[in-house]
């Protein structure tokens, strides 16, 4: 049964009775649950009114939710904290789990900073004093511990602004731990990807890395930094871009505006902001004990009466009537993020009050409780959220080859097809709806979409290449890790027959690897992984005008990934096309000093040391060890000028690093084995003469015998 009332009768004063509760108004809507003010049925008059937060009626069987749900509700249940909301309820009723929360008679910190900043006579101080409040929630909730004493590690995973909420008495509370991480197995393990706030995620959220509490104190600083400035830290034309700023924790707006926080804050800031976990403050009592140093040197203490006045104030404003002088938090809260929350958006209190059944039965409950969570199934990947109608008329291009064949009029999603195929590049001639032919990298549609699929760059008018040579006689993995520790930039090139791929470095780093290996598309790498079907990549090729060209931005678009795990699988298809350049043994390269990556490219950077270092030791367990040493006893081979710098950066196992550091001076490999041999068999030392070689910490005077590269370019050959 489904009780819907129309706007109008809820503000005269109609309900929804749910169980022993009665509904009166709905004030949120979210991606697992809708919130309810209502209040009990008996309630005296004048009681506060609670809040009623039900589990979706159209996920209220799904084993995931409702495990999450769960979880919330019993990790509640462990916490009493005046700076955490209480949780005061839990049930279900009509086939639908609920749970009843204490009503904070206020507004959440999203809303009160965006309306009323900047704050009170020591805006500064009030900030940093209700940052101290959040961090002492956070103490309780990182501190809890189960029956036997032994740490939960709970870790929230979700603080942002819309997450902290301010009440008319002052108070500060943290509430939404539907996405904490709890290590228990009175906890219900939770398969789907974990959903922070656009924003305000750490950077090994970013990474889809193990987190523990860092996380949130990461998250609390971001927040801190934010309500200071006036402004987002962390911006970007796109969520992609947000999140590269994030996971290399780059803090560009906050350092432009240090006029607006105090030096010693500043540094507390860059502490809590640190990339690294390990460089944040290990605990939130250590992060609040620096913050109250501060408030404690600033000549009046701020308290909850200061902030009472403040949500006051701000609570007789509306969004649109903003004191802030240039609008610093955007119109829609959290824009762009991941999940919303439960309960952030009362905008969307009007409309029908409406309560449909859910599926959920008390068997299904206590089957719940009691399952065997590791054979539930997986809710990684993300349907499409919505209907896409293609985009414009069909057969607006007409594209003009270099041998003068023309191909349309044809759709876009065709043109796409023709980049797959490497028919298409930077400088083909395109036209649109019967307009003059201009270069595809002038046409906007295009140019943040042809660097994915073709060259970044058109060396043909640049000046000579710096340093130029042969697959066969020096290795990718040699060149790149030799323009690393040399802190090189510039675009390093390789070309065998029509495959080309390109690493850009900047001061010794790999920041983007390109190809034109239509296999090495993001499109073809999500369907080859199994991450999305050929017809969805097909639709979101069909309407990638709409998101300027992007299929990135497409597929965020479409709902068929979330930021973070797009993030993750461009991630992945960069290191594979790096991974496979390490194997080519054939073909030339060339590199150009102090290029940088065309505008518009999503810069992915690769870990090189250590993607190499693991090539290269997995390539050495495939060696034919006797061969090696047989045909190479008399090579001459010497330590080369970045053989320390070489060795300190790559990542070997140990054997390895051992073999390597015995060759001192000019030697062949005969003296040198003669060396290693008492304490080293045949294999490890075909290993390291590989490794040694391969990573160009030793060299040798002739190359092109090395036995394996001779192997591998005939196997290459073949291929």
């Amino acid at each position: 049964m489904t009780e819907s009332i129309e706007p109008s009768r809820v503000q005269r004063a109609s309900a929804i009775s749910f169980g022993r509760y009665v509904l009166e108004r709905k004030i949120a809507h979210g991606g697992m649950a809708e919130v309810f003010l209502g209040k009990e049925k008996d309630a005296e008059p004048g009681v506060p009114p609670l809040i009623i937060k039900c589990i979706l009626y159209d996920i209220a069987s799904d084993p995931q939710f409702l495990a999450m749900f769960i979880n919330e509700a019993q990790l509640a249940a462990q916490m009493d904290h005046p700076n955490i909301v209480r949780v005061l309820d839990f049930g279900e009723y009509n086939g639908r789990l609920f749970m009843v929360m204490e009503y904070v008679d206020g507004l959440d910190c999203w809303r009160f900073a965006r309306r009323l900043y900047p704050w009170g006579e020591d805006h500064t101080a009030l900030a940093v004093w209700m940052i101290c409040q959040v961090l002492m929630g956070l103490e309780h909730v990182h501190g809890l511990t189960d029956v036997n004493g032994r740490s939960l590690n709970v870790v929230h995973r979700d603080m942002s602004p819309s997450n902290i909420y301010l009440s008319r008495s002052g108070a500060v509370k943290i509430s939404d731990f539907g996405i904490a991480r709890i290590e228990s197995k009175r906890y219900r393990p939770i398969a789907m990807v974990p959903r922070g706030k656009f924003g305000y995620v750490a950077p090994e959220q970013v990474e889809a890395l193990t987190v523990d509490h860092r996380a949130d104190l990461f998250s609390v600083g971001v927040v801190l930094a934010e309500l200071l400035i006036g402004k987002k830290i962390f911006t970007g034309h796109s969520q992609l871009s947000v999140l590269l700023d994030i996971k290399d924790a780059r803090l560009s707006t906050l350092e432009q505006n240090v006029d607006r926080v105090d030096p010693r804050l500043l540094e507390i800031l860059k502490k809590a902001l640190a990339r690294d976990p390990d460089e944040r403050y290990t605990s939130a009592a250590e992060f609040r004990a620096e913050l109250t140093e501060v408030l404690d040197a600033r000549p009046a203490h701020p308290g909850s009466e200061q902030l009472a006045v403040q949500v006051a104030r701000a609570l007789e404003l509306r969004d649109s009537e903003s004191l802030a002088p240039d609008r610093i938090w955007p119109q829609t809260p959290e824009v762009g993020e991941i999940a919303s929350s439960d309960m952030d958006d009362d905008r969307q209190a009007t409309g029908k009050l409406s309560l449909k059944p859910g599926n959920v039965t008390e068997q299904q409950i206590a089957e719940i409780r009691t399952a065997d969570f590791d054979q539930l199934p997986s809710y990684s990947e993300t349907p499409i959220t919505g209907e896409a109608t293609p985009y414009g008329p069909v057969g607006r291009y007409v594209v003009k080859l270099p041998n003068g064949q023309k191909i349309g009029p044809t759709s876009f999603a065709h043109l796409m097809e023709l980049i797959y195929s490497d028919q298409v590049s930077a400088d083909t001639l395109i036209s649109i709806d019967g307009d003059s032919f201009i270069p595809a990298s002038e046409i906007p549609d295009l140019t943040r979409h042809l660097p994915i699929y073709t060259p970044t760059r058109d060396v043909d008018g640049l000046e000579k290449p710096d340093r130029r040579g042969l697959l066969h006689l020096e290795s990718p993995s040699e060149i790149m890790l030799a323009l690393a520790v040399r802190d090189d930039s510039g675009l390093f090139i390789c070309q065998k027959g029509s495959s080309r791929k390109e690493v850009y470095f900047r001061k010794g780093r790999a920041v983007y690897v390109g190809s034109n290996d239509p296999s090495e598309l993001l499109g073809e790498h999500l369907v080859a992984h199994g991450v999305l079907e050929r017809a969805e990549v097909d639709l979101a090729l069909a309407i990638l005008p709409r998101f300027n060209g992007h299929l990135g931005d497409t597929l965020i678009a479409l709902g068929m990934l979330s930021a973070v795990e797009l993030f993750n699988h461009i991630g992945t298809q960069i290191k594979n096309r790096f991974t496979t350049l390490l194997g080519w043994r054939r073909g030339r390269y060339e590199f150009y000093k102090d290029i940088c990556c065309r505008p518009n490219v999503l810069e992915v950077p690769v870990d090189l040391f250590s993607s190499i270092s693991d090539h290269l030791v997995t390539r050495s367990k495939e060696l034919d060890a006797p061969s090696i040493i047989s045909k190479m006893r008399d090579v001459l081979i010497s330590p080369s000028r970045y053989a320390g710098a070489l060795c300190q950066r790559t990542t070997l196992p140990k054997a390895i690093e051992a073999c390597l550091n015995t060759l001192t001076g000019p030697s062949t490999v005969e003296l040198w084995m003669r060396e290693v041999n008492k304490t080293t068999d045949q294999e490890e030392m075909a290993r390291s003469l590989f490794v040694g070689i391969e990573a160009g910490i030793w060299k040798v005077d002739e190359p092109s015998i090395l036995p394996w590269r001779a192997a591998e370019a005939d196997e290459s050959n073949l291929q």
